[in-house]
């Protein structure tokens, strides 16, 4: 009910006293012919912004509905003809329909009429929408992201997560080059606002169908930030730092300099309240990648909500107490549009402390135990990351192509945990456990492909190879005292592990694509892969002397060579492209543990796939896609030896697993309707993996485990889910709702008993916001998640439980010189399962002034977490157990900070002066 009232309390003065009223009309050439996908726009006299908006459909018509009364200027704007003004004052005087508007081709000389500051908001080409940034006022000092924000078809979540036209934007180019690798956040959360000329929405076509133009399906929706001339002639940027309570402080730096040839753009950053780097990567490498975000039986589970309640990085969770610092380079040079090169750098680096308390409650064949956990942490993290790339077309029938990447990753931490284990509330085992641990990881890659046209583009060749070179080192010392239930005293061990990977892998590829008329194509390849695993393990007692344990410090190969040819029909038209492709796998593995005789095996696997893509109308696309895979088991999957750094969970590999061969059947219906600025999406999916790779458990009476990775029978996944997203004029408001379902039927091994679990997640959302976003910015919404466990060894353990949020952002800006912000997310948990109900209130708020010419520099006081209510809490189900954790978090605070723009350009608005001549 509460979220219904914040609600209802917002739309209030959205619905307001004001008189609304509808226009239309027609657009057509002198010749009376008629114009589609015209702009037909309302602005505000004042500053030339975009107040209301029409697109003229195919008979070029054209309609605005709920248009607010006053005064406007009335723009027409067509690509290839003049634009047109006029003054219209709402409620139009003749009623709804204004007439038809006549407009003439480009001419070179504006026959008397200068048109000085023009703004065009919107552009719409065959396959770009092209929006005017100067027709969208932002603050002084906002970034790419804040100006996405305030375009019509464009969609923004709170995690920084873009959709435009309905569809997820997975790359963002800068002047149409890449910019710090291919994470989009990093362009829109650091390039000014005030720097962008235009944005330019598109499906990315492939760089192999750029350069051939023939359609290979493969499509990304992208953005392009076209920057201003002005922004082309010098260095802009901006430097900030604040201090806060409790000692806290935030810092950073960001210069640029673009030129038509030359991108370069340098960023710096150090704080000590949870703020990462610049991408989602350095969230990764700040939490130890991947595995460290491993849960159940090896599969990562990374969520970005659009909804996250708690204090977020990238749309994940903050908990513990950070101190970070991070600094990066982009460099990009091109000589044409077809030959350029580019590189970036990103370094990071950050202290965490951690305390964290977890309660974790599991399911066996006769009955449940539970397990709490009491952990401390400091850990250390630094990651160097470095991508680099080449375009370079030779002359118009031949072109290559290099990308690379070499990282390396240093992390060291220092901890201590107490675990306990009880049944029916009596103590059956604990471990207190002290450790020392580290990493360096050392990764390159590097891939190259050559494409030449033959027959007059009617035959393609294309050769490609790469290769990747890893290092993982790790080390862990430890000392662990370790009691069951009748032992007189507990044993205590003091114990090193050293393990030394190194992985090796090259392949190559070739391709002949023969053009067999003018819709039809067949494509033959044939691929290469071999990859080589090493690991060097020595482990041994500390005290009294680092004596190593033999029979645990293996010497262990895993080897993986493959030959893949493969075999492609492709029928391709403007509108829909279909691929039907069958490919076989025949590998060889093979694993050596010592000297003992090695284990090999052979395989041939016939991987079929099935691409269907159609546009059926403008802003209408399904799309099908079937595809199959063979994963294979890695060298930690493989060792047999005894993992005993747990000593209340030993766990082993398994060197006679079988790879998973995986069915993957995906669709996406999606619906945007460019008149409206409506938009649907709906997707399902369905993985079925065979001879899957999980535990199988063994618990003892004293409820040690003892862990097994076996093949299961197989494991199924489905997801689906539903966005809607439509404007309410009369309202002014702006809604997204979205519906998603989960499903997983998984099989875990609990004393040789299969205990299937049947996992269901429900999840409804929806927002609602503003959508004129000129002083007021306006958003609330909430998200209800409903999760239900069935477990077949124990059914009366079956549980459902819920957990809901909602929260409001409201943004003010009165003028040029000040900026209000406040926000509020509230999450509930329910006392189903985990026995204690639990609301986590978090407020915040900024105020922000902007001084000195051009709003150059501002002064900013905000406040975190102003109820000091958070708890750091997570609730879990996996496959046979339920699990709660609470972690430390940064808490209240409250902060002045200082920004100083580098740049000297004037305001991002600027209104249209029109001059007749005599």
């Amino acid at each position: 009910m509460r979220f219904y009232y914040i609600l209802i309390c917002l739309l209030l003065p959205f619905s307001g006293f004001a008189q609304y009223s509808n226009l239309s009309g027609e657009i057509a050439d002198n010749e009376g012919k008629a114009l589609p996908y015209a702009t037909v726009v309302l602005l505000n006299p004042s500053d030339s912004t975009m107040e209301f908006f029409g697109i003229s459909d195919e008979a070029g018509h054209w309609e605005i509905k709920s248009v607010k009364s006053g005064d406007y200027l009335m723009q027409f704007a067509f690509l290839g003809f003049e634009t047109v003004y006029r003054t219209i004052k709402m409620p139009y005087e003749k009623g709804d329909y204004w007439g038809i508007m006549a407009m003439k081709p480009q001419a070179v000389n504006l026959d008397g009429v200068q048109v000085i500051g023009e703004h065009v908001p919107l552009n719409i080409k065959k396959d770009t929408i092209e929006f005017n940034a100067k027709a969208f006022k932002t603050k002084p000092d906002a970034v790419v992201e804040d100006l996405l924000k305030k375009l019509p078809g464009l969609e923004v979540d709170r995690a920084g997560n873009i959709k435009a036209m309905g569809e997820q934007v997975r790359k963002v180019l800068v002047d149409g080059k890449e910019f710090f690798g291919n994470d989009p956040k990093v362009a829109t959360k650091n390039v000014p606002a005030e720097a962008v000329d235009k944005v330019q929405v598109f499906d990315k076509k492939s760089e192999e169908e750029e350069f051939t133009g023939i359609d290979d399906g493969s499509r990304n929706q992208a953005l392009n930030l076209v920057l201003k001339e002005d922004h082309k002639k010098g260095v802009f940027g901006h430097i900030m730092g604040g201090y806060g309570t409790n000692n806290h402080y935030q810092g950073n730096a960001k210069i640029y300099r673009f030129t038509d040839k030359v991108q370069m753009a340098a960023l710096g950053m150090q704080n000590n309240v949870n703020k990462y780097g610049f991408s989602f990567q350095d969230y990764m490498d700040f939490n130890g990648g991947m595995g460290n975000m491993m849960s159940g039986g090896g599969s990562a589970r990374i969520a970005i909500s659009m909804d996250n309640s708690m204090p977020i990085d990238f749309g994940q969770a903050v908990n513990g107490l950070s101190t970070s610092g991070a600094g990066g380079a982009n460099f990009s040079y091109a000589w044409n549009q077809k030959r350029r090169v580019f590189i970036s750098y990103l370094a990071n680096g950050t202290k965490k402390s951690l305390e964290r308390t977890t309660q974790t409650q599991h399911f066996i064949a006769d009955g449940d135990y539970d397990q709490n956990e009491e952990m401390s942490q400091t850990q250390r993290d630094t990651a160097h990351n470095l991508n680099f790339g080449v375009r370079y077309e030779l002359d118009s029938t031949s072109s290559f192509y290099i990308d690379g990447n070499a990282s390396m990753n240093f992390s060291n931490a220092w901890g201590q945990s107490y675990t306990n284990t009880l049944t029916d509330d009596l103590l059956m085992n604990y471990l207190d456990r002290n450790n020392n641990q580290g990493s360096e990881r050392i990764n390159t890659n590097a891939n190259a492909s050559w494409l030449k046209t033959l027959n007059n583009r009617k035959t393609i060749a294309k050769i490609a190879g790469g290769f990747n070179y890893s290092i993982n080192n790790s080390r862990l010392d430890w000392r662990n005292q370790t009691w069951y239930n009748g032992m007189p005293a507990a044993r205590d061990e003091s114990l090193y592990q050293r393990n030394e990977k190194n992985t090796m892998s090259y392949n190559a590829s070739a391709s002949i694509t023969q053009k067999l008329g003018k819709k039809y194509f067949l494509i033959g390849e044939l691929g290469m892969r071999s990859s080589n695993e090493n690991l060097v393990r020595s482990q041994g007692f500390i005290v009294p002397s680092d004596a190593q344990i033999d029979s645990l410090s293996p010497v262990f190969d895993r080897s993986y060579e493959y030959i893949k040819p493969g075999l492609t029909i492709k029928r391709s038209t403007d509108n829909t492209t279909i691929n039907l492709s069958l490919r076989g796998e025949m590998n060889q593995t093979g694993n050596s543990l010592w000297d003992d005789q090695a284990v090999s095996d052979q395989g041939l696997y016939l991987l079929p796939g099935f691409v269907f893509d159609h546009e059926y109308k403008s802003g209408r696309r399904i799309n099908l896609m079937y595809q199959t895979s063979v994963n294979q088991p890695s060298a930690n999957q493989l060792l047999p030896i005894a993992d005993n750094t747990n000593s209340l969970a030993v766990s082993y590999g398994n060197r006679y697993l079988k790879p998973e061969y995986q069915h993957n059947l995906f669709g996406h219906w999606m619906i945007f309707d460019q008149f409206s600025f409506t938009s649907f999406f709906s997707s399902l999916g369905v993985t079925y993996t065979k001879d899957k790779i999980n535990w199988s458990r063994t618990i003892d009476d004293q409820l040690g485990q003892t862990l097994n990775l076996v093949n299961v029978e197989d494991d199924i996944n489905a997801r689906a889910s539903f966005d809607f997203s439509t404007p309410i004029r009369k309202l002014g408001v702006k809604i997204n709702t979205g519906v998603s379902e989960t499903w997983n039927r998984g099989i875990n091994l609990v004393n040789g008993t299969a205990n299937i679990n049947t996992n269901w997640g429900h999840r409804v959302s929806l927002s609602v916001e503003n959508r004129k976003k000129g002083k007021w910015d306006i958003v609330a919404g909430g998200s209800l998640r409903i999760t239900d466990a069935r477990y077949s060894v124990q059914q009366n353990l079956n549980t459902i439980y819920t957990d809901y949020s909602y929260y409001t952002e409201i943004r003010f800006n009165p003028n040029d010189s000040w900026n209000f912000f406040a926000s509020a997310d509230v999450t509930n948990y329910n006392d189903k399962s985990f026995g204690e109900s639990l609301t986590v209130p978090l407020i915040a708020a900024e105020i922000s002034y902007f001084f000195l010419a051009n709003k150059r520099a501002s002064i900013s006081i905000q406040g975190a977490d102003l109820l000091n209510q958070n708890k750091g809490i997570q609730r879990i189900s996996e496959l046979n157990y339920l699990r709660e954790t609470r972690s430390n978090i940064i808490g209240r605070y409250v902060m002045l900070s200082f920004k100083y723009r580098l740049n000297k350009f004037g305001s991002n608005n600027q209104g249209i002066s029109i001059k007749a001549h005599r």
